[in-house]
C-alpha cells in the first residue's frame, strides 16, 4: 500500500509543474507584457520621493480631518476661505490615504499608489486582449500610452479610481460588442467613484454615451416595443443619479458644475491647462489619436461606434485639459490595439519559438524581481527619506518657532508648502492664508495670490497684507524670494539657498 501512496502524493506536484509550463507556453505573449509594466512600477518606486507633492499632503491633511472630525461642511483650515461652504467630494479617497499612512507610513501609501497605477495599465492590456487585440498591437501602443500615463505618478487621491475607470470602460466596450446585463455593474462603480474623486463625471459621460449608442442601434425596435427603452433609459438616468449618491447629496450637482466650468482652476493650476503645456504628452496624444483615426478607416469593423466616439471624446478632453491625458492613455491602450489588428502568428520554427519564449520569460522574471526589490526598499525606507525631497525639516522648525512665539502671527506660503505645513503642524489651522483647494477661492483672491508670487502689477504685495511670515521657493518664486528677503526690517529665519522663511516687520506686514 505504501508503494502506491507515494506516486499519488507526487502526482499533484508534477501536475502543477506541467500546468505552469503549459500556461507559460500558451500565454507567453501575455506574460512578456508584464515586463514593461513591472519596470514602470519599479522606476516609480525608485522615484517615489519626487511623487510626494502638493496633492499628497492635501490628501493626508484632509483625510486626517475626516478621520478625527467626520465630514467637513465649512472651511476652517485656512484664512482666506474661512467659513466658505466646503464639499469634500474626495472624502473617501482621503480617508483611505490617511488610513494607509497610519498602517505603514509614506512607504505603504506610495507603494499602493504605484500598484494601483501600474496595475491599471496591466488591467488595460488584459482588457485589450479580452476585446481581441493581438499582442503586437498592444506592444506597439504601450510605449506611446505610457508617455501619457507616467507623468501622473504623483501620490494622490485620483489614483484610487484608475482601476474603476478601466473596469467601467471595459464593461462598456464589451457591452457594445456583446450586450448583456453585466453593463449595469457600471452604476455601482459610479457610486463608489463619486465618493472618491470628481472625475466621476467623465465615467458618467461614458455610460451616458453607451445609452445613446444603444438608442441608435435599436432605433427600429424602439418604435414598436416600449420595453426596448428600458436599457438605455436605465443607463442614462442611473449615470445621472449615481454621481449624486454621496453624503453631500444634491449640492454635488453644483460642485460638479463649478469645477468643470471654472476658469479660475484652468488659469491657476497647471494640470487644468491645455495639453500643449506638456509638449511630450501632446506629441504622444496626437500620434495615438492619428493612429486611431487611420485604423478606424482601415479596419472599421474592428471597433464599435461606442469605441470610436469614446476615444474621440476622451482625446478632445485631454487636448483641452492635460490632466485628462492619463485617462485617454489608459483607454487608448485598451481600444487602439483592437483596431490596429496587427498579429504575430508568423509560423516561426519550434526551436526559434522556444528560444523566444525563454528570453521573454527571463526578461519578465528579471523585471518582476526588480519590482519586488524596489517594493522592499520602499517599505524599509524611513519617512524622512521620502518626505524631505523638496520639503526641509528646517522650514518646519522655523515656522513653528515663529508661530509659537507670536500666537497672532499669520503665514502665507508657496503652494508646495501650505498643505505640508498644515499636515505637519495642526496648530497652524486657521493661520495659513490658503492651500491647494483652489475651488474654495474666488477669481479675485486667486489673482491676488498669483500677483504676489509672480510680482505682477504695481500692488503685487497686496496678497501678503496681514501675513507676517512668508515661506518661499527660489525655484518657483525667484522674484518674490529676492524681494521679501531684502524687504526693510525682514528677518530671515531659514535660508538654504532654495527655501526661504522670512519674518516680516510689523510695518511691512500692515502695509
Amino acid at each position: 500500500m505504501s508503494s502506491l501512496a507515494l506516486p499519488r502524493e507526487a502526482v499533484p506536484g508534477r501536475a502543477r509543474g506541467r500546468l505552469l509550463a503549459q500556461t507559460i507556453t500558451d500565454h507567453g505573449y501575455e506574460i512578456v507584457l508584464a515586463a514593461p509594466i513591472a519596470i514602470l512600477a519599479a522606476v516609480m518606486l525608485i522615484q517615489l520621493p519626487h511623487a510626494l507633492s502638493v496633492d499628497s499632503w492635501l490628501a493626508l491633511l484632509t483625510g486626517r480631518v475626516v478621520w478625527q472630525s467626520g465630514l467637513p461642511h465649512h472651511e476652517t483650515l485656512t484664512v482666506i476661505a474661512h467659513g466658505v461652504a466646503w464639499i469634500d467630494q474626495q472624502w473617501l479617497a482621503q480617508l483611505a490615504s490617511y488610513g494607509l499612512y497610519r498602517l505603514g507610513g509614506l512607504g505603504l501609501l506610495g507603494l499602493v499608489n504605484v500598484i494601483l497605477l501600474a496595475g491599471s495599465v496591466g488591467f488595460a492590456t488584459f482588457a485589450a486582449r479580452r476585446l481581441g487585440a493581438p499582442f503586437l498591437s498592444i506592444l506597439a501602443a504601450l510605449p506611446l500610452c505610457l508617455v501619457m500615463i507616467a507623468p501622473s505618478r504623483e501620490v494622490r487621491t485620483q489614483t484610487l479610481i484608475l482601476p474603476l475607470f478601466v473596469l467601467l470602460a471595459y464593461l462598456l466596450a464589451d457591452d457594445s460588442r456583446r450586450p448583456s446585463a453585466r453593463v449595469f455593474w457600471c452604476l455601482p462603480i459610479l457610486v463608489l467613484w463619486a465618493n472618491l474623486h470628481g472625475t466621476v463625471t467623465m465615467g458618467a459621460g461614458l455610460v451616458a454615451l453607451r445609452a445613446l449608442t444603444v438608442l441608435i442601434e435599436r432605433r427600429d425596435e424602439l418604435q414598436h416595443r416600449l420595453r426596448a427603452w428600458t436599457r438605455p433609459a436605465a443607463l442614462l438616468a442611473g449615470s445621472a443619479v449615481a454621481i449624486l449618491l454621496t453624503p453631500y447629496g444634491l449640492p454635488m450637482a453644483g460642485y460638479y458644475r463649478s469645477t468643470l466650468l471654472s476658469s479660475t482652476l484652468r488659469h491657476a493650476v497647471t494640470e487644468w491647462q491645455p495639453v500643449t503645456s506638456q509638449p511630450l504628452t501632446a506629441a504622444a496624444l496626437l500620434i495615438v489619436a492619428g493612429l486611431a483615426l487611420w485604423s478606424f478607416g482601415r479596419l472599421p469593423r474592428q471597433t464599435t461606434p461606442w469605441d470610436k466616439l469614446a476615444l474621440i471624446i476622451l482625446a478632445v478632453g485631454a487636448v483641452s485639459v492635460v490632466r485628462n491625458a492619463l485617462f485617454f492613455g489608459l483607454f487608448a491602450l485598451m481600444v487602439l490595439p483592437v483596431t490596429l489588428g496587427w498579429d504575430t502568428r508568423s509560423g516561426a520554427p519550434a526551436g526559434k519559438a522556444d528560444r523566444q519564449l525563454l528570453i521573454n520569460s527571463t526578461i519578465t522574471l528579471l523585471a518582476i524581481g526588480l519590482l519586488l526589490l524596489a517594493a522592499a526598499v520602499t517599505l524599509s525606507r524611513p519617512t524622512s527619506g521620502l518626505e524631505y525631497q523638496f520639503q526641509r525639516p528646517g522650514v518646519l522648525s522655523a515656522v513653528q518657532r515663529a508661530t509659537r512665539a507670536n500666537p497672532a502671527l499669520r503665514v502665507t506660503a508657496e503652494p508646495r508648502f501650505t498643505d505640508w505645513l498644515l499636515w505637519r503642524d495642526p496648530a497652524l489651522a486657521g493661520r495659513i492664508a490658503y492651500d491647494a483647494r483652489y475651488e474654495l477661492l474666488s477669481a479675485a483672491q486667486l489673482g491676488r495670490l498669483e500677483a504676489l508670487f509672480s510680482q505682477s502689477g504695481p500692488d503685487w504685495k497686496r496678497g501678503a497684507h496681514g501675513y507676517g511670515l512668508i515661506v518661499l521657493s527660489r525655484t518657483y518664486d525667484p522674484g518674490a524670494f529676492a524681494a521679501f528677503k531684502a524687504e526693510p526690517g525682514a528677518r530671515v529665519l531659514y535660508n538654504d539657498g532654495q527655501r526661504l522663511v522670512v519674518l516680516r516687520s510689523p510695518q511691512e506686514t500692515r502695509s
